[in-house]
């Protein structure tokens, strides 16, 4: 397996000018593999000039890989809405555009969210639109991953499985985000992981556990998402991918990316 950061959870910086020193962090803790997503206080691909070519220069200046990019594509909107269209179209073009230019070949989309209705109808569409934009990526020679988020159309473990089989290309995959599924689901991953194993092609590691009615985010191994169970499922079935670190807690302080990569490298 291979461990690859995330470019808003290695350091508590948001500011402007401060992406060399979070690719600069992980490179010194021994990571190379990066997923692209919130920089500099903005979601890709919609990046300030100057970030954006620190974020290509970083492949030469670092020998950083860029494995995924994540847009944010459908986050907080039903399928109903006229976002949808922009974010199937310039949205997911732009990503397709800056993808390629980062020689990445692999974005995440998220499902839209549930709307008050949820009926089979919407779940047609929601399918539709997965396999539109699954498609459209296709042509360019870039793969799709699908990624859990409470309140979506993607949410538990069966729902996931329910587009991910229904969708049904090659080209599109899941990203086991167990930190999210514990979140929708309030139990570990054991049944979830036995029903999505065959899809999975990232994970993202979250820990963490409720704590007064709220989710709250915890340095790996001292939540209840049994991280340690996750890397022995992974493991048993012969899993070479990535485990992208998402190690920030809320309040993100200095040092939490350190802590949860000490502990993961001890059970890797």
């Amino acid at each position: 397996m291979k461990l690859a950061a995330v470019t808003n959870e290695v350091a508590p910086l948001t500011g402007a000018g401060t992406l060399d020193t979070i690719l600069r962090t992980a490179v010194d803790h021994g990571i190379t593999l990066f997923e692209a997503r919130t920089v500099e206080s903005k979601r890709f691909p919609l990046l300030t000039g100057h970030a954006w070519e620190v974020l290509k220069g970083a492949q030469r200046k670092y020998g950083i890989t860029y494995t995924a990019a994540s847009a944010g594509n459908f986050i907080g909107m039903d399928v109903f809405s006229d976002m949808v269209a922009l974010h199937k179209g310039g949205l997911w073009q732009m990503s397709m555009d800056m993808a390629e230019k980062m020689s990445t070949d692999t974005l995440i989309t998220f499902a839209p969210q549930r709307s008050g209705t949820a009926d089979k109808a919407e779940f047609e569409q929601v399918v539709n639109l997965l396999g539109d934009v699954v498609d459209s990526a296709a042509t360019r020679g870039i793969k799709v991953q699908l990624e859990n988020l409470p309140g979506t159309w993607a949410d538990t473990s069966d729902s996931c499985l329910a587009l991910l089989a229904a969708v049904n290309r090659d080209t599109f995959g899941y990203v086991w985000d167990t930190g999210n599924l514990y979140e929708a689901e309030q139990e570990t991953f054991e049944a979830g992981f036995e029903k999505l194993k065959p899809y999975i092609r990232n994970v993202h590691l979250k820990d963490g556990q409720f704590i007064d009615g709220k989710m709250t985010w915890q340095h790996y191994g001292t939540g209840m998402t049994n991280v340690k169970g996750q890397i022995d499922a992974l493991k048993s079935i012969g899993y070479t991918g990535t485990l992208a670190l998402e190690a920030a807690r809320i309040p993100h302080i200095e040092g939490d990316f350190e802590a949860s990569l000490g502990y993961l490298r001890t059970i890797l």
